[in-house]
């Protein structure tokens, strides 16, 4: 039978309190904060404790779900009226699922309908955490969802519409928006690709939300449903190509060795310059032995990291989750990324150039395997920023290109096609689906040497003279002209070997990877043996 009822809970013995007894049952009176007289029955807890009854605020309702089985849930009513009208629609619900008018699956859904899109969105992220995945990709969902939920008005489950969001963020890359600082001054922007980033965050909550769940690249539908339907399934993303607002500038071979040399020394020389008074920019200032220990240490750390990305295309969020156990220092080194750490999620082992594997072994030495190779601080684009600046590096160039922690990316992939890398090994190094986004974007044309490719072509005014593969004898007659018309030949140049019937392997120049460790200004040393 399905009634309502307020909850008896008991609780600890207030100090002050004083016993009494009424009508042969126990009663305790004691003042509460507010200096009010308060009296409740008294009962003996399972320890044996003396302890106060109390009821519950609001009334609970009592019924069979459609499976028979009996749920207590709280209607929040402190009437018995209204909590009686809970009641009814809670019934009514299970005479419709009984009915087969609304499934199992609708009836559990509609109790989530009372719950706001705050506290679904914050039990998504808590799965996100308990998953393991990568702490900075969390964080990025966790301000997109709660930031667009508050500006679209999304209270609750009903109120999710795409065309809401839609309209929100066109307005938010159509319609400068002002500045915190300054409320004249029209902000930045938003570009196609933070755009497509917030439409990503929701379409991911949704899948969520209907019980989606990702196993690598295996999904399946076991979890729990909240909503019926993802309202975010199919929303339309932007070119980023056609839509880039940093547009990121690779580094050139100077400017790569000025700005690890920079990174190197100016924590020392920062805490040596006087920042004020008459002697302001001059380095007068003593170190004692322990600190500039400390800050050479730092410097190190600093160029260290920025080497690693120049070198291994790493991003800022994966150079922060290495770990010590990542990497490897056998006859080939190289750093294991874990899937949850990485862009893709997909887990890719990366090869490490054989002197900056040198560098990081000396480095790791004494940590534990679980220890960050790294401590990446959230300030390190600021760091950079001083950094080039102290290298003499111009932040944003003429044409608008901008360095940032990203760009040493950019020079990685620039100077893997700078080295004479063929494009599929490139896209192989810089972890690209797409070859065109290695070749295009990640590729700066103005540092290639386009200039000494054109000169590598032949000269078309004059005919090119072969020296014939054999000899003619006297006396014999054969064939004798340019290599393609060579009976013995492959179109792609190869020979046949006459004795063994079978094709000379050809001798190219040096290898892929002894043009990427000579290609930039950064001269590799062998590691001592």
């Amino acid at each position: 039978m399905a009634s309502v009822f307020k909850q008896q809970t008991t609780r600890p013995l207030p100090a002050n309190a004083s016993i009494f007894t009424r009508n042969g049952k126990q009663f305790a009176k004691w003042q509460d904060r507010k200096g009010k007289s308060k009296t409740a029955e008294v009962s003996t807890g399972k320890d044996g404790s003396q302890r106060i009854k109390t009821e519950a605020k609001v009334y609970s309702a009592k019924y069979r779900d459609a499976a028979g089985i009996v749920q207590v849930v709280p209607t929040g009513c402190r009437g018995k009226q209204s909590a009686m009208a809970v009641l009814k629609e809670l019934t009514d619900r299970v005479e419709l699922v009984k009915a087969k008018i609304m499934s199992p699956d609708q009836d559990r859904i509609a109790d989530h309908q009372k719950t706001p899109v705050a506290d679904h969105v914050k039990a998504y992220i808590d799965y996100q955490r308990d998953r393991g995945r990568n702490a900075d990709h969390v964080k990025n969902y966790e301000t997109r969802l709660n930031r667009s939920a508050n500006e679209c008005r999304f209270r609750w489950l009903s109120d999710l519409n795409a065309d809401q969001l839609e309209w929100w963020l066109s307005a938010l890359t159509e319609t400068p928006k002002a500045n915190k600082d300054d409320g004249d001054t029209p902000a930045e922007l938003v570009s196609a690709s933070v755009y497509n980033g917030y439409i990503e965050a929701w379409v991911a909550f949704g899948n969520w939300m209907i019980g989606k769940r990702m196993n690598g690249r295996r999904s399946n539908m076991q979890g729990e449903k909240r909503l019926l339907v993802n309202p975010f399934d199919g929303m339309a993303k932007r070119d980023t190509n056609q839509d880039r607002r940093r547009v990121a500038r690779a580094l050139n071979e100077d400017e790569l060795t000025r700005l690890l040399q920079s990174a190197r020394k100016r924590p020392v020389i920062a805490a040596e310059t006087v920042r004020r008074g008459p002697n302001k920019g001059k380095r007068l200032i003593v170190l004692t032995p322990e600190r500039r220990a400390r800050l050479e240490r730092l410097g190190a750390e600093r160029a260290l990291i920025y080497k690693t990305a120049i070198l291994t295309g790493l991003r800022k969020g994966e150079l922060r989750s290495m770990t010590v156990a990542d990497l490897s220092f056998g006859d080939v080194p190289f750093v294991k990324l874990k899937h949850r750490n990485e862009k893709n999620r997909q887990g890719s082992t990366l090869p490490i150039r054989l002197d900056l594997a040198a560098e990081l072994r000396v480095w790791i030495a004494g940590k534990s395997p679980t220890d960050s190779v790294f401590h990446v601080p959230s300030s390190l684009l600021d760091i950079l920023d001083k950094d080039i600046e102290a290298a003499g590096i111009p932040k944003v160039d003429a044409e608008g290109r901008v360095v940032h922690i990203h760009a040493l990316r950019h020079s990685f992939g620039t100077h893997l096609s700078k080295a004479g890398v063929t494009p599929r090994v490139a896209q192989a190094a810089m972890r690209h689906s797409n070859i065109s986004l290695t070749m295009t974007t990640y590729t700066d044309p103005r540092l290639l040497d386009t200039a000494a490719a054109v000169e590598s072509l032949p000269s078309f005014d004059t005919p090119r003279t072969v020296t014939p593969l054999v000899t003619p004898q006297p006396g014999k007659h054969g064939k004798s002209g340019s290599i393609a018309d060579h009976p013995n030949e492959f179109a792609g140049g190869g020979q046949f070997n006459e004795d063994t019937k079978k094709p000379r392997e050809s001798r190219g120049s040096s290898s892929t990877a002894e043009r990427i460790r000579t290609s930039t200004g950064l001269s590799p040393t062998r590691p001592s043996t």
